[in-house]
């Protein structure tokens, strides 16, 4: 309506202002057209009025008889001879001057008829007069001359009445003009506000073709961005999909530290109240991170946190839009760093000792301190026994290093557990014999796809500690089934038992429930920790059940799938 008003307004001014104008040179040029009419009517007056003179008779009642009717009341006639000297005149003060010079004078001499306009220094007035020369006589008639503006007078009230009657027939039709133009204008309007609702638009057949053009360019347009926004949409789901699945917490913020983007990852770390729109710092309080933010620059910045015993790195980047923040849990790196600490620090130890023995007997031997050739001998078998629990130990490792990397690629076949465990029997048959142990052994006839070392290496770590650490006249029971998609492997035996205190750290590597006892064993605390690597290297599971003084139990639990048949 603001528009429709405008254009009235505006098609209004311009038809009042074309009216005015119009009207004046109308004016202007009717005022001139009917000057020019009285001259017309003067010369026939004129001509009228000299035929009625008698220029035998005295002039000066006849001027005054003919003067009442020769035009109008402030008509003034004059009769002049050839040479200039008025003879008579209706005004008697100007018989004596001569009027040989006046230019409508001039002009009757010479073409019968003369016209002129100008300021009567006798009446005090503008005149104009027209002369006509006849039978040696110039018979003269003037009359009161303003100019083109004597005659608007008249015209003003026809004028008026036909400008008042136009202006209203033009504001009828400059309002309903404008509500051509207005109404289409708003029908579009209203079909664009659909654009919000992303919904089609729907537009009519305009009168004037500009609309139908703005019309078809919006409706493609609108199209277009239908398009765009479901393309955008899709995107942002997607986006928003890799956010969420993101192991790592992602935060993107504008450069106000406005959060703009925010993963489920990031919430969790924080605070779920996390929402668009909010300042970051209501929510992360880490005067490292608030620091970087405040400070930073083009180059990336890394700062490490603490949040609910786990360890995080928080990568902060300037984009285009903000920053992002990027939080990787590093707790697994840190502990692995760790753990590889202590291992080498473990390694070192254990190492040290035998070494210290080798070099002890070495430097005996060497030095011939050493004489009595059995004492040599016990002397060269103990550095062998430390060779061989050197290369032990350092096999083991190497098994949970390439366990650990898998930087090796390992062959796997389908493998038949009973041979393994019966060749592993047969090996450690005197010791079994020694502490007089019973063996039972129940394993189901099934093929699952490994690797045979590996194998190998996880049954005879668990049997041998059952071995070793089992009691005199004990029990060894050796059992596999299956449930569901699971092979199940137990090993069971009688010994001494492991405490509820050790049961958590025995899968740790150089971890001994009884150090002295088990350097006696020779054992290189490695076992449980390969037999744990590989189960999990197959991606399955192990428990343990044990108790003090009654025995202990691994319950291992391997996936099958169709490949591992």
């Amino acid at each position: 309506m603001k528009m429709n008003k405008a254009l009235f307004k505006y098609f209004a001014t311009v038809l009042i202002v074309t009216l005015l104008f119009s009207s004046s040179v109308s004016m202007v040029i009717l005022s001139d057209q009917m000057m020019q009419t009285t001259r017309k009517d003067m010369y026939y007056t004129v001509k009228l009025v000299e035929n009625q003179i008698d220029y035998q008779k005295p002039l000066d009642n006849q001027v005054e008889k003919l003067n009442d009717l020769a035009y109008t009341e402030d008509t003034r006639l004059t009769i002049i001879d050839k040479d200039g000297n008025v003879l008579a005149d209706s005004d008697k003060e100007g018989i004596q001057e001569n009027h040989s010079g006046r230019s409508e004078f001039k002009e009757a001499l010479s073409d019968q008829f003369g016209y002129a306009t100008r300021y009567s220094s006798t009446v005090k007035k503008n005149m104009m007069y027209v002369a006509y020369y006849h039978r040696g006589y110039v018979v003269r008639i003037a009359i009161p001359y303003n100019g083109i503006f004597d005659n608007i007078g008249p015209l003003l009230e026809p004028l008026f009445i036909s400008a008042a009657l136009s202006l209203c027939v033009a504001l009828a039709l400059s309002y309903r003009f404008s509500r051509t133009l207005t109404k289409p204008l708003e029908e579009i309007s209203e079909e664009v506000s659909k654009i919000n609702d992303n919904r089609y638009l729907s537009f009519d057949h305009y009168q004037y073709d500009e609309f139908n053009v703005i019309a078809t360019k919006l409706k493609e347009q609108a199209d277009t961005i239908r398009k765009t926004l479901k393309t955008l949409k899709n995107e942002r789901l997607k986006i928003n999909s890799i956010l969420d699945k993101m192991n790592e917490g992602f935060v993107l913020l504008d450069t106000n530290y406005e959060i703009l983007m925010v993963n489920k990852k990031a919430k969790q770390l924080f605070s779920d109240k996390m929402e668009v729109n909010q300042p970051i710092q209501d929510f992360i309080f880490d005067h490292q991170i608030i620091d970087q933010l405040e400070n930073i620059g083009v180059e990336p910045k890394i700062v490490t946190l603490k949040k609910d015993e786990e360890v995080y790195d928080c990568h902060l980047a300037k984009v285009e839009y903000g920053v992002t923040l990027l939080f990787v849990n590093i707790t697994d790196s840190v502990n692995a760093t760790k753990m590889r600490q202590e291992f080498f620090s473990n390694v070192s130890h254990e190492l040290k000792t035998p070494m210290t023995s080798i070099r002890g007997y070495s430097e005996l031997l060497q030095t011939g301190m050493i004489d009595d050739p059995k004492a040599r001998k016990q002397a060269l078998d103990k550095i062998q026994k430390e060779v061989d629990q050197m290369s032990s130990l350092i096999s083991d490792i190497l098994m949970i290093s390439r366990l650990e990397n898998k930087d090796i690629e390992v062959i796997q076949h389908p493998v038949h557990l009973q041979p393994i465990v019966d060749d592993i029997l047969e090996s450690l048959k005197v010791e079994i014999e020694k502490k007089e142990i019973k063996v039972t052994c129940d394993l189901t006839p099934q093929t699952y796809l490994a690797n045979h070392q590996h194998v190998q290496q996880l049954m005879n770590n668990l049997i041998n500690n059952a071995v070793k650490y089992n009691k005199q006249k004990g029990s060894l029971n050796i059992h596999s089934y299956l449930v569901d998609q699971d092979y199940i492997i137990e090993v069971s035996d009688t010994g001494r038992g492991i405490s509820l205190i050790d049961q958590g750290r025995v899968f740790e590597r150089f971890f001994r429930c009884d150090a002295g006892r088990d350097k006696e064993t020779g054992g290189t605390g490695l076992g449980l920790a390969i037999v744990k690597h590989i189960v999990q290297y197959y991606k399955g599971t192990i428990h343990l059940e044990s108790e003090l003084g009654k025995g202990t139990t691994f319950k291992i639990v391997l996936p099958i799938n169709k490949d591992s048949l």
